[in-house]
């Protein structure tokens, strides 16, 4: 089995660990996206696109196509209200 420094990259020379940093740089921002969100539905919605993106790093289909239908979603305002109505309830403690 590899160390960990093989696992998470720290033993890579310095032009691979920066070839590595520019391929997840899009992670990177989507975090602050995420931080940066206004609401819980906002966030979500981050959340969701940011999975998208690293969805889109598997070899499958089903992942993509199944975050972008939850994307679709949770931007309908049927999807923010049924989104708002959980929150609440998880927030609140289910009764």
């Amino acid at each position: 089995m590899e160390n960990e420094e093989e696992i998470y990259g720290a033993g890579f020379p310095l032009l691979d660990r920066l070839k590595l940093l520019a391929e997840w740089a899009p992670l990177l921002a989507q975090l602050q996206i995420i931080g940066s969100a206004q609401s819980p539905h906002e966030q979500a919605v981050a959340i969701v696109k940011t999975l998208q993106w690293a969805a889109g790093k598997s070899t499958t289909s089903l992942d993509d196509e199944t975050l972008k239908h939850v994307e679709a979603v949770l931007r309908t305002p049927e999807g923010k209200a049924a989104f708002d109505w959980a929150y609440a309830k998880i927030a609140g403690g289910i009764e």
